[in-house]
């Protein structure tokens, strides 16, 4: 046999499994499920760490606070840290090095995601979610509560152990169910999904361990 095939092929099988760990960008790829719509991997990431604080727009605190507590809990069980559920004022500036499950009514927060290419158009729709994180800011942001909750499921999943805390990989995410209302209008199949009760969501999003 030529010994440049016996040397090429392993050489090739190496190449390829290396690009399919990669994203088109030549990125790591995210293991996340359902695979979200848009994914944009950035240098850095944002550290959870003891002094971590998750902040919940109120007059939507009743709403999301499930959302806060799936979060809160998985920080838990993957790190020991227990970090503390903030209400905020829309129009307050939340600290640095902070958790924020915000809103798109925010003017705000719109404006901080479109500076970073995340935009919140109409094909976010009601279930949708922007996620955008780097080494300061770790924002889920949506129109309902519904997609704020999509959206803690898919950053429960980014979360990783370093050392004593964890950390989210700086990224870009927005994401919305697979069908448009239009067709729902019209009698079309759902995003199943996105029709979950959040116990089994929970269960289908949990990251494996």
């Amino acid at each position: 046999m030529n010994k440049r095939f016996v040397w090429t092929v392993p050489l090739l099988l190496l190449c390829a499994a290396v690009l399919s760990a990669l994203d088109t960008d030549g990125q790591p790829a995210l293991k996340l499920v359902p695979a979200p719509k848009e994914v944009r991997l950035r240098d850095g990431g944002f550290r959870v760490g003891p002094g971590t604080k998750i902040f919940v727009q109120l007059g939507h605190q009743t709403e999301d606070r499930i959302a806060a507590e799936t979060l809160a809990e998985e920080i838990t069980d993957q790190s020991g840290l227990r970090l503390d559920i903030i209400g905020m004022k829309a129009a307050a500036k939340a600290e640095e090095g902070a958790i924020v499950l915000a809103r798109l009514q925010d003017s705000r927060v719109r404006r901080f995601l479109a500076r970073n290419g995340l935009k919140a158009d109409q094909v976010v729709g009601e279930e949708g979610y922007l996620l955008f994180s780097d080494r300061s800011h770790l924002i889920v942001a949506a129109n309902t509560g519904e997609g704020l909750f999509y959206g803690v499921q898919t950053l429960r999943q980014l979360l990783r152990p370093e050392g004593k805390n964890l950390i989210c990989p700086a990224v870009g995410i927005r994401d919305w169910p697979s069908l448009d209302w239009q067709n729902l209008q019209k009698g079309g199949a759902r995003d199943v999904s996105r029709d979950m009760p959040p116990a089994s969501l929970q269960l289908m999003h949990a990251p494996r361990r």
